[in-house]
């Protein structure tokens, strides 16, 4: 680049070389406000951790996820975390979870003709093809059908089965163990979808067990509802015409749990809790298929009978695949730990494949998420949406979000939004989470309250329909509800267009590094480490606490305020470069337009910027105890919209380079002021 441009367009070639070397216009002095505010000089760091550190009990610890937080079956790399999985994904039949690099079958067969089955004296056999005729439950002469076998059985007893198919629906409705030798040698087939699943578990079968068989059914595979402790092992729903497995309460209180098991292949929802407690452990959620115009979900929970809200675990597992979303709930509540969600896919601009959505239902009632150590990747449209709910996500990893395809706004890592119509906030806390490579924006808060803590977010990519946008962080407000985040000890790195972007909102960011923003790849503009605008509303100002913070290596401005508030202590903006269409790269720029700006820098930092230090457009600066080295221009003042641009003198502050101290003076070298970013979120 030649020089700046003028507001024709015109280069300006106003700066020698030793005016460079200066780093300052003697020509107009700063004014001085009344009152010289109390503290040290110069711009030194605050005391405590660096920007990108969090603060920990024994020290600072970089933003991410420290290897000793990956879960049991995660391998640690680059603050992040990986799943140990087979290379390639599982054929059906077969499964892998979080620690397993082979895929295998889901329980071994043993010998014939009962394998492992804990046999006892009590036990009651079953093998469909014995054909004495005189079948009385023993070894010698088993039942020949699951229903006989169930009947005859005591309490407690164990019903055991032998290889087979069993063209039956059955029903459990006493505490009984029901064992298959395994899964790849014994099936029971459902009868037929009016029936409500393969095998019902009901009122009476509290601490019913279902283990080693495979499932196939034109309904539902298993049901449960009105039995607490029910306990499924090792089973695999090798298909089902609606949900693979459902617990419910409209028969009563029901719990169940799911361990070591495969389910693939069911439609509308794989693993289904509607009003009961649902635990999915070290098992497979696979190939979930819609029905209709309705998407098939992974795990799904909604309020039962009653308004009974549900509650989930889902628990070194993998949800994978599905044809809608992986984790969905309704004014419910789940935890997802040490698990795998990822490939989900959609079905249509209404049904796209999220990681983990979670919203109220029509009466209002929010839905609570918690993640810990998991890890969501290759989703589309979002890998986290939450709306009018809440989610608290730790030392969890959310990377390569998909956008759907033909719909332009998706590709979000993390998305959490207020629910308009219900005037319901979201609020999520976030610990040491990794997202990166998302196509549109890293974090999305919208009109809703976020805390974020050691968060990095890196490597966001531009959508693939018009190749704008890939922010890292966005904070908006939409309504008449106000987003407000709260950041501490994160990282923002490798962003499009903007690192960080703030939209008639409110942010505080502490000890935040905001790095190497990239200009938007559809046209090379932007680039803005930090933007912060105002939206067109009386209370549309956004404002902007920014301490103890880092932001360097961007492109057009370091940080850009329009129409807003902005408050920066302790906090160096560094590198920052001016753009291919030769727009200025301004350190810290503050313009006017759409309202008043109002900025506050003490103890702040800002060198080797390609254009101004700071640049104001119409709009007042406060500067106090701040060093502003090596810039081609120190401080910049210009008229907007009829308001000369003021930058006030609060003492101690220091302009110069390579050695050389000069008095800070601010001049108007005929700059056009930058456009903000032309649309929202």
């Amino acid at each position: 680049m030649d020089g700046f441009m003028d507001r024709h367009g015109a280069p300006l070639l106003l700066l020698t070389a030793t005016w460079l070397l200066a780093g300052c216009d003697r020509e107009a002095p700063l004014p001085r406000p009344d009152a010289t505010p109390d503290g040290g000089g110069g711009g030194a760091a605050a005391p405590g951790c660096a920007a990108g550190e969090r603060t920990t009990d024994s020290g600072c610890e970089p933003a991410g996820i420290p290897p000793e937080a990956c879960g049991a079956g995660f391998t640690p790399g680059d603050r992040a975390c990986a799943p140990v999985l087979p290379d390639a994904p599982c054929p059906a039949g077969t499964m892998a979870v979080p620690g397993e690099t082979a895929c295998r079958e889901v329980a071994p067969c043993g010998e014939a003709p009962w394998g492992d089955i804990a046999l006892d004296e009590e036990t009651q056999h079953v093998d469909g093809a014995y054909a004495g005729g005189d079948s009385d439950g023993t070894p010698e002469r088993p039942w020949t059908t699951v229903g006989e076998g169930l009947r005859a059985a005591a309490p407690g007893a164990v019903v055991a089965i032998a290889a087979g198919t069993y063209p039956e629906d059955v029903v459990v409705d006493k505490p009984v163990r029901l064992w298959g030798r395994c899964p790849a040698l014994v099936e029971i087939a459902g009868a037929g979808p009016d029936t409500a699943a393969a095998i019902e578990v009901g009122a009476g079968a509290d601490a019913a067990e279902i283990r080693g068989v495979a499932i196939r059914s034109a309904g539902q595979g298993i049901l449960v509802s009105g039995a607490s402790g029910v306990v499924i092992d090792e089973i695999w729903v090798a298909g089902a015409g609606a949900q693979g497995i459902k617990v419910d309460n409209e028969q009563g209180l029901a719990a169940l749990t799911v361990r070591g098991s495969l389910v693939e292949g069911a439609h509308r929802v794989g693993v289904h809790s509607a009003g009961a407690a649902l635990a999915l452990e070290s098992s497979l959620v696979r190939g979930t298929l819609e029905s209709g115009e309705v998407e098939g979900t992974g795990v799904g929970a909604n309020r039962g009978e009653g308004n009974t809200p549900a509650s989930i675990t889902v628990r070194a597992s993998i949800i994978e695949q599905s044809h809608g979303t992986g984790v969905y709930l309704i004014a419910s509540e789940a935890l997802v730990e040490d698990s795998v969600i990822r490939d989900s896919t959609g079905i249509g601009t209404n049904a796209a494949g999220m990681g983990v959505l979670a919203i109220r239902n029509s009466r209002g009632q929010p839905s609570q998420v918690t993640l810990k150590r998991s890890v969501l990747e290759a989703n589309e449209e979002a890998g986290i949406w939450v709306q009018g709910s809440s989610a608290v996500v730790e030392d969890t990893v959310v990377r390569d979000t998909r956008p759907y395809p033909d719909k332009l706004a998706t590709g979000w890592g993390i998305y959490i939004a207020a629910d308009l119509e219900e005037g319901l906030r979201s609020e999520a806390t976030l610990q040491r989470v990794v997202v990166e490579r998302s196509r549109y924006v890293g974090v999305a808060i919208l009109s809703s309250d976020a805390s974020l803590d050691g968060v990095l977010v890196r490597d966001t990519l531009p959508r693939d329909g018009d190749g704008k946008h890939g922010v890292g962080l966005a904070v908006a407000s939409r309504g008449p509800l106000r987003g407000d985040v709260t950041a501490r000890g994160s990282v923002v790195e490798r962003s499009r267009t903007a690192g960080v972007f703030i939209e008639g909102a409110d942010a505080t960011l502490e000890r935040v590094a905001v790095r190497r923003t990239l200009p938007q790849a559809s046209d090379g503009r932007f680039g803005r480490g930090i933007e912060v605008h105002a939206l067109d509303t009386p209370d549309g100002r956004s404002g902007l606490v920014l301490r103890s913070s880092l932001v360097e290596e961007s492109v057009d401005s370091g940080l850009a305020l329009f129409g807003s508030v902005a408050t920066l202590e302790e906090t160096a903006v560094r590198g920052t470069r001016s753009s291919a269409d030769g727009l200025q790269g301004n350190g810290v720029t503050i313009v006017k337009d759409p309202g008043d700006s109002e900025a506050t820098l003490t103890g702040v930092r800002i060198e080797a910027s390609d254009g101004a230090a700071v640049a104001s457009f119409g709009a007042s600066v406060a500067l106090a105890r701040s060093t502003i080295e090596c810039n081609f221009i120190d401080l910049n003042v210009e008229t907007e919209s009829g308001t000369a641009g003021k930058i006030t003198d609060g003492g101690e502050n220091q302009c110069g380079c390579q050695g050389v101290s000069v008095p800070c003076r601010a001049k108007s070298a005929g700059l056009a002021p930058p456009e903000p970013l032309p649309e929202g979120l």
